[in-house]
């Protein structure tokens, strides 16, 4: 690209980026008094005949998302406290992560409070409803997402993109031991029967992908840099999400292998933390 294209394409994203600030600030006083402000807990993004909501409901809808992967190795302790005894626990004795962000609702059902978001002066708040299966072969945790509330700033609970939008989020969790020998390592692993000390491996994969409706003001930027800037943020966001909660299941997992108080109190819970 010549220098004078790249200066071109520059003074066009600033003056997008001017435009859509100046855009907000307007917008947010008319619907402010236009409209009664919303209840900040959101609907259930589903249509009106309780189904959820897909990008076929949308009208013109921009697509982001991000996937993200990641692992944490830990020592697999064998016999009736292996890594694979630990994965397939019931529902009820999960470790849960924050007690502030994910809350037990009922049956295989968690809802998770994903941390703010912000993007150009607004902010975001989803809570999703998660569902968490597990199966046997091969041997994983699946936890899928069935509906997404949004809380938001004034113009996001105004515009009701609660009603504009939906999702698919799907984070698959597998894991793999081995048998400890001298020079081994994670990626050279072959698994086992888990009767015996070794060493083990939880990986996570994350797909999030999210359609939404653009609602005023930020129509007026071009489609291709709307996208691209919410993608940047959601990649962030599964990128530090994802490899804390592998961090924070590999040390629980060790925590519930080591200590028998702890794992006694984790058999009797007769639902998750909440």
């Amino acid at each position: 690209m010549k220098p004078s294209s790249r200066c071109f394409t520059t003074r066009r994203v600033q003056t997008c980026s001017r435009t859509v600030r100046a855009s907000f600030q307007a917008r947010t006083v008319i619907v402010t008094k236009a409209q009664p402000a919303s209840s900040t807990t959101g609907t259930a993004a589903g249509t009106s005949a309780g189904r959820p909501r897909t990008k076929d409901d949308l009208n013109d809808p921009a697509q982001i998302g991000a996937t993200g992967t990641a692992s944490t190795t830990v020592q697999d302790f064998g016999g009736d406290v292996s890594l694979s005894t630990y994965m397939m626990l019931p529902v009820e004795q999960y470790f849960v992560l924050d007690p502030n962000q994910i809350r037990f609702l009922q049956g295989t059902r968690f809802l998770l409070k994903v941390p703010r978001v912000e993007i150009l002066n607004v902010w975001l708040e989803p809570e999703v409803e998660i569902n968490v299966v597990s199966q046997a072969e091969p041997p994983r945790v699946v936890l899928q997402a069935e509906n997404c509330r949004i809380r938001g700033s004034d113009l996001i609970e105004n515009m009701r993109l609660d009603q504009k939008f939906c999702l698919r989020f799907t984070t698959e969790l597998t894991w793999r031991s081995s048998k400890a020998l001298p020079g081994d390592s994670v990626s050279s692993m072959s698994s086992y029967e888990g009767d015996m000390m070794g060493q083990g491996e939880i990986v996570g994969n994350a797909q999030l992908d999210v359609w939404s409706e653009v609602i005023p003001p930020f129509n007026l930027m071009p489609r291709e840099l709307l996208q691209s800037s919410c993608n940047v943020v959601m990649r962030g966001l599964v990128s530090t999400l994802l490899p804390l909660f592998v961090r924070k299941l590999g040390e629980d997992y060790e925590k519930w292998a080591v200590d028998p108080a702890y794992r006694a109190q984790r058999s009797t819970r007769k639902m998750p933390l909440s």
